[in-house]
């Protein structure tokens, strides 16, 4: 007579005891992912800007002065050149050298008409598309460098009368 199978094997105390964990896989992941989230760690720089989004102007609200808001200068960017406005007048024309933005001549003609315009510390950036982002970003801190602390970013439309 055969004994049943459950009683050939033997009890869960004694199976649990000859069980090898094999490690060595888990432990080779590891070698691999740690590093590269270390490395991770260390190359996220975090920049943060602070600015603030300008007052509604449109809006007729009560309580609002019914004043112009005044005119800011203007730095505008294009693929091609930039340009430095005071509301609707164009102050300078700056082209591209070597198909590179100048920050040093950009960083005097800004320090320049905020002298001449006796202007607060404000400054509006206004971008075209298909400017690059790294572009942008070293203007606004060649303005910041000329002494504006506010900044404003906008797009500018190629031409205002149509919308585009």
């Amino acid at each position: 007579m055969s004994l049943p199978s459950f009683v050939k094997n033997k009890p869960p105390s004694e199976a649990a005891s000859e069980i090898e964990l094999d490690l060595t896989p888990l432990m080779s992941m590891f070698l691999i992912l740690l590093p590269f989230l270390v490395s991770m760690a260390v190359l996220t720089h975090l920049t943060i800007l602070e600015f603030s989004l300008p007052p509604n102007v449109g809006r007729g609200t009560t309580g609002q002065s019914t004043d112009k808001p005044k005119l800011k200068l203007t730095l505008v960017i294009t693929p091609g050149y930039c340009l430095v406005t005071h509301g609707e007048q164009m102050m300078d024309s700056l082209p591209l050298v070597d198909e590179k933005y100048d920050f040093d001549r950009i960083r005097g003609i800004l320090i320049r008409h905020k002298q001449e315009l006796n202007l607060d510390n404000e400054l509006v950036v206004a971008s075209r598309d298909h400017v690059r982002l790294k572009n942008i970003v070293a203007l606004m801190d060649c303005c910041k460098s000329a002494g504006f602390e506010k900044i404003g970013l906008s797009s500018a439309t190629e031409n205002p009368g149509e919308g585009r």
